[in-house]
């Protein structure tokens, strides 16, 4: 790493020593940080194996689940500002085939701030995964399922707002999903080393998800070639762990690279929802307003992302067991990955990356 002081050297090395504790108890298998502030890297570490045998390096690209649904958001957005489409555009003007039980009142922003009413995935998700169900027949399923709410009453967090926020944005546009996140959103942001899916070339430099996968499946969404090839627009992203601090960096104060105006960069960094009411009973906690940007979730009095961020800060999560987070008052950008699933234990996941961002923020913010 390089920094300002010897202090600031010694308070990165106990946390790197914290993240080394994670690995030698089992937690997980590897990991990977990088750090920025006022918009350059200061930080680029690693350690453990990528799978079994392979050390992580700065080359390893790491499977990032949920955080895929802010290149999704990013690309929206873009197309957004391009006069494509907007936020207000409902998905049945797009996608006539969705006009039934309450769904013509869903729009983007619905989809972007999970503020639809639709269910997280198909109760038969395991099953579809394993029989390798193409990405249409799964973006399908959302046809089907029930709202749970009516469309902006409330904040449920769910996998299928973003697999059809990728349909609507391909069928506009006529172009395939991959191909728009690569020309819209990687390519513009200098994200070399992103890929949504990756080619055959790239499969040595992944990390292999260990554990259990929410679905129960293992190794079905990240590790196989069917799960790779997808790409997803709610889990479907690999990277390196720098390249996604880059990616955080185009939403960043200092960062010097843009692919969206200062007014797109609010929408997606501030809270849309009116106040809206979680009603999820996974690790979003229910029963009390979530802010959420159109793709980030927005830190708030919440304790993910850990205690030291300000309420400003917005940033996700990835169930891989990665987390991106941007604080905006202290301009400092953090991108933390390792490849043991959250579903392992859940509790542990937000614990190791509370400690590793709490860390983090005491170093950069300290006066010694």
């Amino acid at each position: 790493m390089t920094g300002n002081s010897l202090n600031q050297t010694r308070h990165f090395a106990e946390i790197f020593d914290r993240v080394q504790g994670f690995i030698a108890g089992g937690e997980i298998q590897g990991a990977a940080l990088a750090v920025a502030q006022g918009g350059e890297q200061i930080v680029e570490w690693q350690a453990g194996e990528a799978r079994t045998g392979v050390a992580a390096s700065p080359d390893t690209l790491w499977p990032l689940a949920s955080i895929s649904k802010l290149y999704t958001a990013a690309l929206v957005m873009v197309l957004v500002e391009r006069g494509e489409l907007s936020l207000s555009t409902t998905v049945t003007s797009v996608l006539p085939a969705f006009n039934h039980d309450g769904r013509e009142q869903i729009t983007l922003r619905h989809l972007l701030t999970h503020t639809s009413g639709l269910v997280y995935e198909s109760p038969d998700m395991e099953s579809l995964l394993i029989r390798q169900t193409s990405m249409d027949e799964l973006v399908n399923e959302a046809y089907v399922h029930p709202l749970m709410f009516a469309p902006g009453a409330k904040l449920s967090y769910a996998d299928y707002n973003y697999a059809l926020a990728g349909r609507a944005v391909s069928t506009v546009t006529g172009i395939p999903f991959p191909e728009l996140v690569r020309s819209l959103v990687l390519e513009p942001g200098g994200l070399a080393d992103t890929f949504m899916p990756p080619p055959e070339s790239e499969y040595e430099r992944l990390a292999r998800v260990d554990g259990p996968l929410a679905e129960g499946t293992d190794g079905a969404m990240y590790n196989s070639p069917y799960a790779l090839n997808l790409a997803h627009p709610a889990f479907g992203t690999v990277s390196t762990a720098s390249d996604l601090l880059r990616f955080g960096l185009l939403f960043a104060p200092g960062g010097k690279t843009r692919i969206l105006s200062e007014a797109g960069l609010r929408v997606m960094t501030t809270d849309q929802t009116s106040g809206a009411v979680s009603v999820d009973s996974g690790f979003l906690g229910g029963g009390s307003a979530r802010p959420w940007g159109a793709g980030f979730m927005i830190k708030g009095n919440s304790g993910l992302g850990g205690d030291l961020l300000s309420p400003a800060s917005f940033g996700h999560g990835g169930a891989s067991g990665c987390a991106l987070w941007v604080d905006p008052v202290e301009d400092i950008a953090i991108a933390f990955v390792s490849n043991t699933h959250a579903s392992r234990s859940r509790p542990k996941f937000v614990e190791r990356v509370s400690r590793t961002i709490n860390g983090v923020m005491a170093a950069l913010t300290r006066r010694d």
